[in-house]
């Protein structure tokens, strides 16, 4: 297993606030998309998003090399909970569902030659795309959009509501409501998977087999409109929606577009590997 490309980029053009991770072992590949914790909280500086990436980054090298996906994510999350009360961060996170970090991840076993999907994250298989994309978010991406449509029919300019997303401060309820379909318990159409250090329905994981004669993976965060067999085409992908859709609005519908003076809508991670 040999990287052959890697590119992990904040959404703010510095690395010190990208909840982005990626890591690589003898035996395992991830790539880690922490959640934007919509309440702004920090602990010890830190958002939750970037404490999360972290945490699940520090445990992926601990795995047993043949781990199932049971035991692989009773690892993380059992690493994750020990990370929590080192930050004195377990009881507040207990009591309050909207502040539990949450992360998308795919997590490539090279033993079982299958990748986990957890989350909307993205894999290609020698050029074939499996994507794992929420109905909640599609929902919050379809408002928002009916809402800045809205703003231009009154007059507003897309320069302007790229200073002031009105459409995210529209559907910020939405996103908040949306941590209780989160690893829901009880059955929804809405609800998804996340890493969160706390157990889940391991049903909702999306898992993809790799073919012994595979040449090479891609695992990638939502951060790319689309991931491509190279980095240069997907960050060509991005770069067609930073130009064209930049409110990601109409082209490419998400819960949230370009803020000015940020290079993207979100962080990106791309990682490469040569399987044969």
């Amino acid at each position: 297993m040999e990287v052959m490309e890697a590119c992990m980029i904040s959404k703010t053009g510095d690395p010190q606030t990208c909840e982005d991770r990626y890591c690589v072992t003898e035996h395992y590949a991830c790539v880690i998309d922490g959640a934007t914790d919509v309440s702004g909280k920090r602990y010890g500086g830190l958002t939750s998003g970037r404490i999360i990436s972290g945490g699940i980054a520090e445990a992926i090298p601990t795995l047993p090399p043949d781990a199932e996906l049971e035991t692989a994510m009773r690892t993380i999350n059992d690493h994750l909970i020990r990370l929590y009360k080192e930050r004195d961060m377990y009881d507040a996170i207990c009591e309050n569902a909207f502040s539990i970090p949450s992360a998308a991840m795919a997590l490539y076993s090279r033993n079982r030659r299958t990748v986990w999907m957890v989350g909307d994250c993205q894999c290609m298989i020698d050029k074939e795309l499996y994507t794992n994309p929420k109905i909640i978010d599609e929902i919050t991406a379809n408002a928002r959009s009916l809402f800045l449509e809205a703003e231009l029919q009154q007059g507003k300019t897309v320069e302007q509501l790229l200073m002031k997303d009105t459409g995210f401060e529209a559907v910020r309820p939405l996103i908040a409501m949306q941590y209780y379909m989160q690893n829901a318990k009880k059955e929804t159409p809405y609800g998804y998977a996340a890493v969160t250090g706390f157990d889940f329905e391991l049903g909702m994981v999306k898992t993809v087999r790799v073919k012994e004669e595979t040449e090479f993976l891609v695992l990638a965060s939502d951060g790319y409109p689309k991931a491509r067999a190279t980095l240069s085409q997907s960050e060509d992908e991005l770069r067609y929606i930073l130009d064209n859709d930049p409110l990601c609005f109409r082209e490419y519908k998400l819960a949230k577009g370009l803020v000015a003076g940020n290079v993207s809508f979100d962080d990106r991670t791309y990682l490469k590997l040569k399987l044969t």
